[in-house]
C-alpha cells in the first residue's frame, strides 16, 4: 500500500494552501459545481490528514471556487492570444492549475517557499515546460530564474493579501522593471474582509494574517508610471443562487467590491494604453 503524503510540518501562511485544495475537492465532487478538479481530488487523496476539523464554511468554498474560474478563463483568453506565453505561478502552493488550462505551448513556472515546494514535488513533476522555483517572493532573485523574451503573466492568486501595501508595491514594481509589457492578476481584498463573519478557527487565523487591502484596482494605476488597469472581476457577481443571503451583496458597492481579480498591464512608456 502506498505510503500517503504528511503535511503536518506546514505552519503559519504556507498551512493555509490547504483551504483552497479542499475547496476545489468540495467543489469537485458537488453535483453542478463551478469547477472540475481532477488533479486536486488526486492530492487529496494522498494526503495524511485528518480534515474533519478543516471543513469549509459553504461561503468559503463558493470563493475560492468563483475565483477559480475567473482566473481559469482569464489565463484561457490570455493563451489564445499568446500560446508561448511564460507563465509565472506566484506562491503557487498546491494550485493545479497548470493541469487545468496547458495548451502544450506554455512555459509554466511555479515559485513559492522551499517548504510549500519540497510538498508540491509529492505531486507534481518538472519538465521543459514546467519548472519550480523555491524561493520567497521578496527574495526578487527568483526573477533571474524566468526566462526573458516572451510575453509574460504573472498570477498572485491567495497571495499579495498577507503582505504590507509597501511589499505588494514593491513586487509589483519589480516585476514591471524587470518584465516589461507583462500583465497581472492578482486577488484583492477590500478592507471589510478584516471583519469577516468567519467563527471557524482555520479561517479566522487566516483572515487575522491579511495586511493590504484595497477597494478596486483601478487605484493600483496611482502608484507609479507604467501600471495600467485592465479590469476586474467581483466574485459576488457569478453564481448568486449559491451565495444565498449574501448574494445581496453585488446591489452595494462597497460589498460587491470586496473580494476580487485584478488585471494589471505593464508598460514601457508613460503613455496609457487602452483596456481590453
Amino acid at each position: 500500500m502506498k505510503h500517503k503524503a504528511s503535511l503536518k510540518k506546514l505552519m503559519g501562511i504556507p498551512a493555509t494552501l490547504l483551504i483552497p485544495l479542499r475547496a476545489r475537492y468540495l467543489e469537485h465532487h458537488k453535483a453542478g459545481g463551478i469547477i472540475k478538479d481532477p488533479k486536486s481530488v488526486e492530492i487529496m487523496d494522498a494526503i495524511d490528514h485528518d480534515f474533519a476539523e478543516r471543513e469549509l464554511p459553504w461561503d468559503s468554498q463558493i470563493m475560492i471556487s468563483v475565483r477559480t474560474e475567473i482566473l481559469d478563463q482569464a489565463i484561457k483568453e490570455f493563451l489564445v492570444k499568446n500560446p508561448d506565453a511564460v507563465i509565472v505561478n506566484l506562491g503557487s502552493g498546491l494550485d493545479t492549475r497548470v493541469h487545468r488550462v496547458d495548451n502544450g505551448r506554455v512555459h509554466w513556472y511555479d515559485l513559492d517557499l522551499p517548504e510549500c515546494i519540497e510538498i508540491r514535488r509529492k505531486f507534481f513533476q518538472e519538465s521543459d515546460r514546467f519548472t519550480f522555483i523555491e524561493k520567497s517572493i521578496l527574495d526578487f532573485s527568483w526573477t533571474d530564474d524566468i526566462v526573458k523574451g516572451r510575453k509574460t503573466l504573472f498570477i498572485a492568486e491567495g497571495l499579495l493579501i498577507y503582505f504590507s501595501e509597501e511589499d505588494v508595491r514593491r513586487i509589483i514594481s519589480v516585476i514591471k522593471e524587470k518584465f516589461p509589457c507583462s500583465e497581472l492578476l492578482c486577488e484583492a481584498y477590500s478592507k471589510l474582509m478584516r471583519m469577516s463573519w468567519h467563527k471557524h478557527p482555520h479561517l479566522k487565523k487566516a483572515l487575522s494574517m491579511f495586511k493590504w487591502g484595497i477597494k478596486t484596482g483601478r487605484t493600483m494605476e496611482e502608484w507609479e508610471d507604467g501600471i495600467r488597469f485592465v479590469n476586474e472581476w467581483h466574485y459576488f457577481d457569478r453564481y448568486p443562487h449559491r451565495w444565498r443571503w449574501m448574494s445581496f451583496f453585488r446591489f452595494i458597492r462597497p460589498l460587491k467590491k470586496m473580494m476580487k481579480i485584478v488585471h494589471l498591464r505593464f508598460t514601457a512608456q508613460d503613455a496609457k494604453t487602452p483596456a481590453t
